[in-house]
């Protein structure tokens, strides 16, 4: 297994940030939806932002096999055979001299770099939270 760390590079901080917006977002969702909806009072919202940062850190978990060559069949399929989707709009640059390296470009080890430090900022963004929220 390579080291994650060499495989890091500066133009992989806006996918890891894109994704790492994307995951939390979507699982502050759930949890207030949760929260909502189904909990009946049994627990609180940082319980929920705790239980979440253990799937998130799961994920995280997941990853890391996947790095050191480990895998779920089934669960992280290849994706080499899928067509590219075709968007209606295509990217902005603002700069025009300036390369936005998206998640796409990346190499399939820089991918999976990207996921496995989204999953583990999210985690850490979500167990702060409910350590904060819940009197530590």
């Amino acid at each position: 297994m390579k080291k994650l760390l060499s495989l890091f590079r500066k133009e992989m901080v806006r996918p890891i940030f894109y994704k790492c917006i994307n995951k939390c977002s979507i699982v502050l969702a759930a949890v207030l939806l949760w929260d909502r909806f189904v909990n009946k009072g049994r627990l609180t919202v940082w319980d929920g932002c705790f239980i979440a940062a253990a799937i998130l850190l799961g994920l995280a978990w997941l990853n890391y096999l996947r790095a050191d060559g480990i895998g779920i069949p089934g669960l992280f399929r290849d994706r080499k055979n899928r067509k590219p989707r075709r968007h209606a709009t295509s990217d902005i640059v603002d700069f025009v001299d300036e390369h936005i390296t998206t998640f796409d470009e990346l190499d399939e080890d820089e991918q999976l770099f990207c996921r496995l430090a989204s999953n583990l900022i999210s985690a850490l963004i979500f167990l702060i939270s409910s350590l904060i929220g819940g009197g530590l």
